[in-house]
């Protein structure tokens, strides 16, 4: 039985050996640099062999993820043939890597790998077509965006993420819904784009970046006195977000004049729509389990939250909140929310009302 058997969902087969491949061109040269790598300047020539040690090494290491893959250990699996593809940068194992992320359910990651596979120069024709009968599927639940950059150098960011080189791919994949497009090159300003993607269907976007204008020369001492060779300050792009974060929002109780302080992490999981998990302070102490969603883009935005508290007060009490209200953002790192919301308590103290009116008020942050 072949390893790919294992997961019958699977329509391209793992490759089971690096036998007779040779590794794809460098960037500059028709192929996709592998992951993490950094482009380097294309010759017009053919790239220099690999190190003999370093496809060894990449076979045994591609021999160790199959064994993963087979013991369903997708996760370790996928680390060991990102680390072969690094050693010996073969599209064969792009095949591995594609395989491997739709065992894992990350059906966009999946679809651009395989893309991947597609645009180099050493893909194995006759793995093509079943590679592209696997797209077929996959774009029918997903949205794909056509980026052409006027700079084939710019960076690109789609969503929250890595950045990476805009000649990267042909084609993107990525979840339906709203995502925000960033492109980034020195000494040109930045662009940004929210496009509100459909599953199935493909968007084209074309993106002329425009030059900075020129700053006034100054010194390296800070005096204000221009330098001799005219070197001018441009400040770099800013770094992107982290997906994690900080909640700290006080609950007020009108009608029993108290009120408790919810402070906790937050995680973003997708464009708009954040978990959160927190403790509640305050007389009755206890967790508060809930997510939240921005339901425009802008510096100042409504935004729905719902979630779970459970909390001691004369024994264990749960109930569930539901809440809107606006977001205001202060800088990409700390935005100020206020809500309105009704709390419903399933098992309320004695003369305590199940159902009260809970505004909040509080702070958010992103690292």
């Amino acid at each position: 039985m072949s390893v790919a058997a294992l997961v019958p969902s699977l329509a391209v087969a793992l490759v089971p050996s690096l036998a007779l491949a040779q590794p794809a061109p460098a960037p500059g040269t028709g192929a996709a640099p592998g992951p993490g790598a950094a482009p380097a300047p294309g010759t017009g020539g053919a790239p220099a062999p690999a190190p003999a040690g370093d496809k060894t090494d990449a076979k045994q290491l591609m021999a160790s993820g199959l064994k993963l893959f087979a013991a369903k250990d997708y996760l370790g699996a996928l680390a060991v043939f990102k680390e072969a593809y690094d050693r010996f940068p073969s599209s064969k194992i792009l095949l591995n890597i594609g395989t491997t992320l739709k065992a894992l359910g990350r059906d966009a990651e999946a679809a651009n790998t395989y893309q991947r596979f597609l645009d180099a120069a050493d893909a194995d024709q006759a793995k093509k077509g079943a590679v592209e009968k696997e797209l077929v599927e996959l774009d029918a639940k997903l949205a794909t965006v056509e980026i052409k950059a006027s700079l084939a150098d710019a960076e690109l960011q789609i969503g929250d993420e890595q950045p990476h080189p805009a000649s990267e791919l042909t084609k993107y994949r990525v979840a339906p819904g709203k995502v925000i497009v960033h492109v980034h090159k020195t000494h040109f300003q930045p662009y940004e784009k929210t496009l509100d993607l459909v599953a199935g269907q493909t968007t084209s976007l074309s993106v002329d970046l425009v030059a900075a204008p020129e700053t006034t020369p100054v010194a390296p001492n800070g005096a204000g006195t221009p330098t001799m060779n005219g070197l001018t300050a441009v400040a770099p792009p800013a770094a992107p977000r982290s997906k994690f974060g900080a909640i700290a929002v006080a609950h007020i109780d009108f009608k029993y004049k108290g009120g408790a302080g919810v402070v906790g992490a937050t995680m973003q999981l997708a464009t708009g729509l954040q978990a959160e998990a927190a403790a509640i302070l305050g007389p009755s102490s206890g967790a508060y389990i809930g997510a939240r969603y921005a339901l425009l883009t802008g510096s100042v935005h409504p935004m729905l939250a719902a979630g779970v508290p459970l909390f001691v007060s004369s024994g264990a009490r749960i109930g569930v909140r539901g809440a809107g209200g606006i977001q205001y953002d202060l800088t990409p790192h700390l935005a100020l929310v206020g809500e309105v919301g009704v709390e419903h308590v399933f098992n309320p103290q004695a003369n305590i009302a199940g159902t009260l009116f809970i505004p909040a008020i509080g702070a958010l942050g992103r690292l």
